[in-house]
């Protein structure tokens, strides 16, 4: 069944296209006619009504209500010529099937999506002298791709006749053929094309305008919490002075409820409960009316004309900081754009999917912690990961402080429904249903969410890619042809991570080792395609590069100049210059003194006679054929050759989340010979690493139960 962007107008859609005698149009209206082969009345008829038009149903091209969608036509064309009657007369037939029945919510976009692939596969039909999608059987569908390949080169075609199988019962011809599949046609489908990156003035405006946005807002999170409750009492005290009025006669039926009474009436008169009791059994048994009405849960209506018009009813302003929203309306639509602007800031300053955003637990999801004066912002997406003898890697993901902020907004936002709301898994709630509070599973909020961004852009913007817009996608994707200026950018869930990927390389913000640690990649391969194309763009290239070079030959220099003067430093490579260096005398020749500066290194690096890449904060590797994995292993690099130490801070956090695991495993019973030896070691080469850079610390006891456990090992 179609549903709509705005709930106000998708409910008005639906009521517009109810039958006063029927219980649905299409299915005892409509389709009986088709059944009897009466298309003439059919296609006389309306096919179905929206506020301010009718649409007939022998129109060629029928226009549906989207605000996302500025192209929001069916065409029941190709290349602009009507096809045969009777095929178009089902294509027709099944649209509106998706339109008006069904338990799938399907939108416009995707009605669309697949009638223009039938249209096609239409023409194949009246091409082999058929006039019905009757004449395709499992043996007729085999042949397709053989007849027609280009219709099988991606799995939309076959998407769409599969979705006319889930219609079966509401079509006025019979289907014969069963599900298929890739395998089942023996085709092999064209690579799917990479996720668009996010074009620089979409990208830089929803970073710089978000960020602007909630900035302000977060030394007001009390304020909106309460606020937030003050909405749902309000909300709920009418829903209860609604249903006291209908039950007193006061009120009826049509004006009290959106949908759901047929039901409710039929249950009470099962439970021979008196629907419009005038509030008797309240004194008989008080809670048996309220029970049974929740057991359905009938959508009632809260009119915000009784908040704005009636005295009893009326309110003060919400208020969050400076902004004051007059009604309910106005403060939902504020707090559903607030949430959205607060997760598109989390996946775009974390590089984290939609399902780990999904995942992150409301209080202990975004952590900071400082260090020698330096505040650090995490992600952490799974809380419970620890399983008997598995160690799984880790998922966090650094962030900014603006991305920590829109965290903890967030969960401000939803954390008044998620109390009221009923046991689920997702940390995330409706934010507009007040009365029957509920979490909503990924995949809604991820669908409605995708929805809001593309609102938010359409109305800041000019969507249609410009010049220098379609230059630029083209060299993030040049193997995707469907890139041309004028045409509509939308927005999709997973160019977030896309986007960070390409921005960081591209800007060499970001190494691709430490990126591959970022994303929680197994693979440099996967990172490098989330980063296809980066090296290549920009006409900052040169820029960039100088700084990039500027930067590497300072930590170089500052290596040296830290040697030079007797100051702590660790790693491999570290100490073995330290010993080289011997004194200071050293550097005092000619040909070493220049080790001190950064102008040789930047010779050095450009020549390829050097190499410095960060593998964590003040962690640095020269070797250029490093391609650190995940978790930086440092019982690897106390005494790797390339290895380079100067600060401890990563080391020191390293430690302690070793020694909280280690703690954690041993006292659910759960620590094994291989876990423990592990993060043991961890715990001993953090400290190594402190101890050799002078940094105070209190060295961890290893129990003596747990040195029991560790593997004992002896080199050879």
């Amino acid at each position: 069944m179609l549903k709509l962007d705005d709930a106000n107008q998708n409910q008005l859609f639906h009521e517009n296209n109810s039958s006063d005698d029927t219980d649905n149009y299409y299915r005892d209206d409509l389709l009986p006619l088709m059944k009897a082969g009466n298309w003439d009345a059919v296609k006389s008829s309306v096919a179905f009504k929206l506020s301010d038009k009718e649409t007939l149903f022998s129109e060629d091209t029928w226009v549906i209500p989207n605000i996302m969608d500025i192209d929001s036509k069916l065409h029941f064309l190709l290349a602009g010529k009507r096809v045969e009657s009777n095929i178009t007369n089902q294509i027709k037939a099944f649209s509106l099937a998706c339109i008006l029945t069904g338990g799938e919510e399907l939108s416009g976009e995707s009605i669309r999506g697949a009638v223009s692939p039938l249209m096609k596969v239409a023409k194949a039909l009246i091409e082999d002298g058929y006039n019905s999608f009757e004449a395709i059987d499992d043996e007729y569908a085999l042949g397709l791709p053989e007849s027609n390949p280009e219709l099988f080169e991606t799995k939309v075609v076959m998407s769409a006749l599969n979705r006319m199988i889930d219609y079966y019962e509401e079509l006025p011809f019979q289907i014969n053929f069963s599900k298929l599949d890739a395998r089942k046609l023996g085709v092999v489908l064209k690579d799917t094309q990479q996720n668009l990156v996010i074009p620089p003035r979409f990208f830089t405006q929803m970073i710089n305008v978000f960020s602007a946005d909630i900035q302000p807002l977060i030394k007001y999170q009390v304020q909106l919490e309460k606020e937030i409750e003050r909405m749902i009492k309000l909300e709920h005290q009418l829903f209860v002075y609604r249903l006291r009025q209908f039950r007193k006669g006061v009120i009826p039926a049509i004006t009290t409820f959106k949908s759901g009474f047929a039901k409710l009436e039929k249950h009470f008169i099962e439970k021979g409960i008196t629907l419009v009791d005038n509030l008797r059994s309240e004194e008989s048994n008080p809670e048996e009316w309220m029970q049974t009405f929740m057991e359905i849960k009938p959508s009632v209506r809260i009119s915000s004309a009784y908040f704005i018009y009636s005295k009893q009813w009326q309110h003060k302003e919400f208020t969050v900081g400076d902004q004051s929203l007059k009604t309910i309306g106005q403060f939902k639509t504020f707090l559903t754009e607030l949430d959205m602007k607060c997760k598109v800031l989390c996946l775009l300053l974390s590089g984290m999917r939609v399902d780990e955003l999904n995942a992150m637990h409301p209080k202990y999801g975004a952590q900071s912690y400082t260090y020698n004066n330096q505040e650090i912002h995490i992600f952490t997406t799974r809380q419970s990961k620890i399983k008997q003898g598995v160690q799984t890697k880790e998922d966090i993901f650094a962030t900014t402080k603006t991305g920590h902020i829109a965290f903890n907004l967030m969960s401000v936002i939803h954390r008044p429904f998620l109390k009221r709301a009923e046991d689920g898994s997702s940390y995330f709630v409706s934010l507009k249903q007040t009365i029957y509070p509920k979490v909503i599973c990924k995949s809604t909020w991820s669908n409605t969410f995708r929805k809001a961004v593309n609102r938010w852009l359409l109305k800041h913007n000019d969507i249609k890619l410009s010049a220098e817009d379609a230059s630029f996608l083209h060299i993030t994707n040049p193997k995707n042809k469907n890139i041309k200026e004028g045409n509509l950018f939308k927005f999709t869930n997973h160019q977030t991570r896309r986007s960070f990927a390409f921005y960081l390389i591209g800007y060499e913000l970001m190494a691709f080792p430490q990126l591959k640690q970022q994303l929680s990649h197994l693979s440099s391969a996967m990172t490098r395609h989330y980063a296809n194309n980066a090296t290549y763009w920009g006409s900052l290239r040169m820029e960039v590069d100088n700084e990039r070079t500027s930067q590497k030959s300072e930590i170089l220099a500052r290596v040296y100049n830290r040697i030079v003067n007797n100051e702590r430093i660790a790693g491999g490579k570290g100490k073995a210059l330290k010993t080289l260096a011997g004194n200071n005398n050293y550097f005092e020749d000619g040909d070493n003194s220049r080790l001190l500066e950064a102008s040789y290194w930047q010779k050095m690096i450009r020549t390829g006679k050097s190499h410095i890449h960060a593998i964590a904060p003040g962690m640095y590797c020269t070797n250029s054929n490093c391609d650190m994995r995940i978790n930086i292993i440092l019982e690897e690099c106390i005494d790797c050759e390339f290895d380079v130490i100067l600060e401890g801070m990563y080391a020191e956090g390293k430690r302690v989340n070793a020694s909280k695991n280690l703690a954690s495993l041993d006292e659910m019973g759960e620590l094994t010979h291989s876990v423990a030896s592990q993060l043991v070691m961890q715990i001993k080469s953090c400290e190594i690493i402190l101890k050799e850079l002078n940094i105070p610390f209190s060295p961890m006891v290893i129990p003596e139960h747990i040195n029991n456990l560790l593997i004992k090992t002896m080199n050879i």
